[in-house]
């Protein structure tokens, strides 16, 4: 290359290796500072993608493990005070006992109730005031429980005159079909029953056929052999007693039908059972089927099976709301909001319109127009017939209408749905169905990867050892699983532990008896909340074993992302220790290569 002055090739070379020994010492020195090989996208395009989503799963991981940590707390929270209501429930029970004897005078029985008594009201704080996070955990959802509207008689529609849900008359089905002919050799008869198809083969005397009985039942095939000189009444026979081994044979038809002869005529009748006898795949139907040159039948339809229900009834009369006045009727009326009674798990609440929209969680009727009716002798009618017009057909399987004779009164019929089937009741209560608390815990770091915990009402009315009708019973069954009925006081006393606006009625233990039938429903209470406590216990183990499920998860994906993301340290400093060296010999290199043109002068001189 010739000596040049305008261009010094060497300079722009060895300045173009300094700023490139420069650039990537600032990369090294910034993964030094930082600790991370990708400070950007640019460091690691894919490995930044991966990571960041990496990253994200693991503060996933890591928050679901908080959230498991908190659930454990709620868990504890709510067992702790079911470990003091069971001591409050065996105190009771104590004291049931220590009342069972009749060496306590009455005097000592009433120190005895007053003391239940106020053991009650304790479970009933204890259910009312305990919180996690201002959460009750221990008195169901805390919404749903409406105040009684003390109008409404607890019961069940289905039990006593009147109220009967169920069959009153069954017709069972039956099909008859006559034989027309005496059979002759190769005959045969086809019947189905409930799908199942059952053939008769008449055969000749002494071609295999058993003599002793007349006939040889194979599966859903029997042979009938022909004796003697046959007619259409031994014909009839030995079809109707092949037919009945057959059934009795069969898995399916056995205990179900049978079958009857009388002359040419055999018929198959459907046994009475509570779904009434199935025949040929549907209720009262059968079908005797021939085919050409088999025996000759008449008579291939059964008679229809029927069954007759009696529907259930229960009427709520509203008349007691009337007064003698008007002002005094709508006060009893207004006294309605917030209270509200329960079909069949359903709950309906009352609500004043003019007092704005209805927002609670029930079905909500409206007393406005009750108010607004002109007598005070047709404010409960028009408050009925709001009920019926507002609830309307929402309860399944159960009917509201208005009485015809007396239209204060509210009657709730079952309907066809609810008839003629085993524990198709209607339930009706004063107040709300307390529901359970229910929780979603979200234990993972994705989408539905969630727990649901449930915790039931734990206060004394849930627990059967309060009520809140006068004098009332409830039946149990003790120890060796005889029923129990014990008795509830006559004067309420139990409150719900923080004030003394609601009461309720206390197991009552003022004589032997009464006392002995209370041991019975404290044991069950105690075998409930000992359920609860369980199944607590249970959720905590399970959350202790997710958390540390989460946590080796956290570990092993950080571990995968730190491999991604962070730098070696040692292998970097000895990367930082080869680019400051180069670029020191870079400036030195540059400085004798800007002194190469100097050369050029020489020449001039």
């Amino acid at each position: 290359m010739g000596m040049v002055i305008n261009t010094n090739l060497s300079a722009l070379n060895t300045y173009n290796q300094l700023n490139k020994n420069n650039g990537l010492m600032n990369s090294s020195l910034e993964k030094l500072s930082s600790g991370y090989r990708i400070n950007s996208a640019a460091d690691d395009a894919a490995g930044l993608a991966i990571s960041e989503k990496m990253r994200g799963q693991i503060r996933g991981l890591d928050q679901a493990s908080a959230n498991a940590q908190d659930a454990i707390s709620l868990v504890q929270t709510a067992e702790g005070a079911l470990d003091e209501s069971t001591s409050i429930l065996q105190r009771m029970r104590e004291l049931a006992v220590q009342a069972s004897t009749d060496t306590l005078t009455d005097d000592d029985r009433t120190a005895v109730q007053d003391e239940m008594t106020q053991l009650t009201s304790e479970l009933n704080r204890i259910g009312n005031t305990t919180e996690f996070n201002t959460k009750n955990l221990l008195k169901g959802d805390g919404q749903t429980n409406l105040t009684a509207t003390k109008l409404v008689t607890d019961g069940t529609l289905g039990v006593g005159t009147g109220n009967t849900a169920g069959k009153t008359d069954y017709t069972q089905a039956t099909q008859t079909a006559t034989v027309g002919t005496a059979a002759a050799a190769g005959d045969t008869a086809t019947f189905t029953i409930n799908g199942e198809s059952l053939k008769v083969t008449f055969t000749a005397s002494g071609s295999g056929t058993a003599d002793n009985t007349g006939y040889e039942v194979t599966a859903n095939s029997a042979s009938v052999a022909i004796d003697g000189t046959p007619t259409a009444a031994t014909t009839a026979a030995g079809l109707g007693s092949a037919l009945q081994e057959m059934i009795n044979a069969n898995s399916t038809l056995k205990g179900n039908y049978t079958v009857t002869v009388t002359g040419d005529a055999v018929a198959i009748t459907a046994v009475k059972t509570d779904d009434g006898g199935t025949l040929d795949g549907a209720k009262g139907n059968i079908a005797a089927a021939t085919a050409s040159g088999t025996i000759a039948l008449t008579g291939a339809t059964a008679s229809v099976g029927t069954t007759t229900y009696t529907q259930a009834t229960k009427a709520i009369d509203f008349t007691s709301l009337e007064e003698t006045d008007a002002a005094t009727t709508d006060a009893n009326i207004k006294a309605l909001v917030g209270t509200g009674l329960t079909i069949n798990g359903t709950q309906i609440e009352f609500y004043n319109a003019d007092d704005g929209a209805y927002t609670g969680s029930a079905i909500g009727v409206n007393i406005s127009t009750a108010l607004a009716a002109g007598s005070y002798t047709d404010k409960a009618d028009e408050l009925v017939k709001n009920i019926v017009a507002q609830v309307g057909t929402k309860i399944d399987g159960v009917v509201l209408s208005q009485d015809a004779t007396t239209a204060s009164k509210l009657v709730i019929t079952a309907g066809s749905d609810s008839l003629g089937e085993a524990g198709n009741s209607i339930t009706v209560k004063d107040g709300g169905v307390q529901e359970a608390f229910k929780a979603t815990f979200q234990i993972g770091a994705n989408t539905g990867q969630t727990m649901s915990l449930s915790i039931n009402d734990m206060r004394s009315q849930a627990l059967l050892v309060s009520s809140t009708a006068s004098g009332s019973s409830v039946t149990v069954k003790d120890n060796d699983g005889n029923d129990v009925t014990a008795t509830y006081k006559a004067v309420s006393e139990v409150t719900d532990g923080t004030s003394d606006t609601n009461t309720e009625y206390a197991l009552d233990v003022s004589s032997a008896d009464k006392a002995t039938a209370a041991i019975s429903v404290i044991d069950a209470a105690t075998s409930t909340v000992s359920a609860e406590r369980s199944k607590l216990g249970a959720v905590q183990n399970r959350l202790e074993h997710t958390i540390n499920n989460l946590t080796t998860s956290s570990e092993n994906l950080t571990s995968a992302e730190s491999r991604i993301r962070d730098v070696d340290m040692a292998s970097e400093m000895a990367e930082y220790t080869k680019l400051s060296t180069l670029n020191q010999a870079a400036t030195a290199m540059l400085a004798q290569a800007n002194q190469l043109p100097q050369q050029v002068l020489s020449l001039l001189q």
